[in-house]
This record gives structure tokens, sequence and C-alpha cells, in this order.
């Protein structure tokens, strides 16, 4: 597995570095004796990230009682699980090299499901919430990587998909020699990052998780149930996508099936997300 992902990463042209800032804090974080005033150094090194980490700190999707105006104060706050992902979250965000309009919706797609995978955690008590976060925001990491890496080849691959009414996922044999689930993996495996996000990321379309052969088999396997039905509230809703589509059948979905949500669930799960992101849009999209 691990050559096969070494072989990907070898055709990528470009491959991105992982964001400087979220390496630094990572590191920090397995500190135990880590304090507020280094991690707060360390975020500030890149002011982009900062402003990103601190605006999404202020929206109600945190649940602050009041208005959070310092890096220390927001890391306080959140803890450092949380802070994990606001800071992964607001480093991706700028890693792409130009920032029109294709990679807002990139970017719509990735933070919408992430935060539906948030949802859908604390309500279904289907993975762990800070765990579910992440593997949406990694989800269509390999998109954003071929964006990155080859834009020309990318938006000629929107385009087409747009202009022929094919999904993107079906052509992307045509324009790369690996579909983005792959390349996605690739990079998290090559960034070492866990086994978990991993796998979630390689699979969460086709939901082939072998869960007789992978530690904690059945919690990998509900996780990635968790990103392809959120995935999916966000297609239905219109969330990084062109315009919804109104007539996807959640209940029809793996993630769903996997999950055995009643209909009762689904709809009450895709009402909340639909909520919450239409309420914080300006914190999490600009």
């Amino acid at each position: 597995m691990t050559t096969d992902f070494k072989t990907v990463v070898s055709t990528i042209k470009d491959l991105p570095p992982m964001p400087a800032v979220a390496v630094k804090v990572l590191e920090l974080l397995n500190d135990p004796n880590v304090n507020y005033e280094k991690l707060g150094e360390a975020i500030s090194s890149d002011p982009a990230v900062s402003a990103r980490m601190l605006k999404v700190a202020n929206s109600a999707f945190y649940s602050m009682k009041r208005q959070i105006k310092t890096l220390e104060h927001a890391i306080a706050i959140v803890g450092e699980r949380t802070l994990r992902s606001l800071v992964l979250a607001a480093s991706l965000e700028g890693m792409n090299k130009s920032y029109g309009l294709l990679e807002k919706m990139l970017w719509e797609d990735s933070m919408g499901c992430a935060i539906g995978c948030r949802i859908l955690a604390r309500r279904l008590s289907s993975a762990d919430p800070e765990e579910a976060f992440l593997a949406g925001l990694f989800r269509r990491l390999g998109r954003i990587v071929m964006n990155f890496s080859d834009p020309d080849a990318y938006r000629s691959l929107v385009e087409t998909a747009y202009s022929d009414g094919v999904s993107i996922t079906k052509l992307e044999g045509q324009f790369f020699p690996y579909a983005h689930t792959v390349v996605g993996a690739a990079v998290l495996d090559k960034w070492k990052f866990s086994r978990f996000f991993v796998m979630s990321t390689l699979h969460y379309e086709d939901m082939k998780i072998a869960v007789e052969e992978e530690e904690n088999g059945e919690a990998l396997l509900r996780l990635t149930a968790t990103v392809n039905l959120a995935g999916q509230i966000c297609k239905k809703l219109g969330i990084g996508q062109r315009e919804p589509d109104e007539e996807l059948d959640l209940m029809q979905t793996p993630g769903a099936i996997v999950l055995e949500l009643s209909e009762e669930e689904v709809q009450g799960a895709l009402l909340e997300i639909d909520q919450v992101f239409t309420e914080n849009r300006d914190f999490f999209i600009g």
C-alpha cells in the first residue's frame, strides 16, 4: 500500500508541501509541555492562517459566547483538538496558487463536508466529531492537489464534466493518472496522517473498507460512512456545487445504508447542516 502511494506521489508534477504553520502546530500539540503562547506564536507566523482561524473561531458553529480577539484566547477557548482542526482548515484553504471561482467551489465543498461530518458525528454518534471534521475536510484533498499541480488540466476536466453532464469523478482518468481519492490518500500518507484519514479518503465513495483487516475496522467504516453521507448532503444542498441536486435520494446513499439511518434521522441532519452552513457561510468561506 505504502509503495503504491509513493508511486502515486512521484507522478504528481507539483506536489504541495504540507503547510508550514500546520506542521509546526501539529509538532507543538504533540509536546505535553506546550503552552498557549508557543502555539500562538506558531500560528501568528502566517498572518493569513491567523486571520482565517480567528474568523472561523468566532462563528456560531463553535458556539462562543463572546468575541474572540486574540489567538491565545482562541486556543484557550476551543481546546487543543479543535485547534488542530481549525489550523488545518485555515492552512489548506491557503494552499491554492490562485483563488478564483473554481478554487472557491473546491473549498466550499471541502468545508461544507467537514462541517456536515462534525454535525453528523455529534447527532448520530457515528464518529468522534473532530476526527469526522478532518476526514470531511480531507475528502477531496486529491482534487485540490490536482488543481495545484496542473490547473489547466483540472479546469479542462471540470469544464468537460459540466458540458457533458457527467460527474467529475467519472472523467478524472481522462485527464489525470489517478482518481482524486487515490491522490488524496497518497498525499495524506506522505504527510504522515493516520491510516484512519488515509483510508476514509481513499474509500469515501466506494465504502470498500476491509473491516476484518483494519485495526478498529468498524469505527473506520462508520467514519467513512459519515464522510460519504455528509458529502451527499452537500451535493443535495448545492454546497460547493454549481446547483443543488434536489432529486438525490439520501436514503439510498452508501453512508445512510451503512449507518442504518431512518428517514427522520437523515432529514433532521439535512436541515441542521443547511441551517448551520447558511448562517455561518461568511465565516467559513471567503
